[in-house]
């Protein structure tokens, strides 16, 4: 898994994805403190992540094992919202 921000949305209203009522999301890569790394990546939202939010990203095949993604060509899929990051008994972030 991967950590990402939310740094905005994608509309695209021609897709051949399958995906009923998607919600594409532009999130940029972070490291455990929420630093931006500079890498962004396009993911569906299945969440209800909103802009700033720390999210979980899960990539490759097992995007496609849940009912809404189900033998669809989806590569990046945000599988959670973090609330907080601990490092070695040290609170790195922290959703609120």
């Amino acid at each position: 898994m991967t950590i990402a921000r939310v740094r905005g949305t994608l509309v695209a209203s021609l897709r051949s994805d399958g995906v009923k009522q998607p919600r594409f999301l532009l999130v940029e890569e972070c490291d455990q403190a929420g630093a931006g790394k500079g890498e962004f990546l396009v993911a569906l939202d299945l969440v209800g992540a909103e802009r700033g939010h720390l999210v979980l990203l899960t990539q490759g095949s097992s995007c496609r094992w849940t009912y809404a993604t189900d033998d669809k060509p989806i590569d990046t899929l945000i599988v959670a919202i973090v609330d907080s990051i601990d490092q070695g008994n040290v609170d790195v972030w922290k959703q609120y």
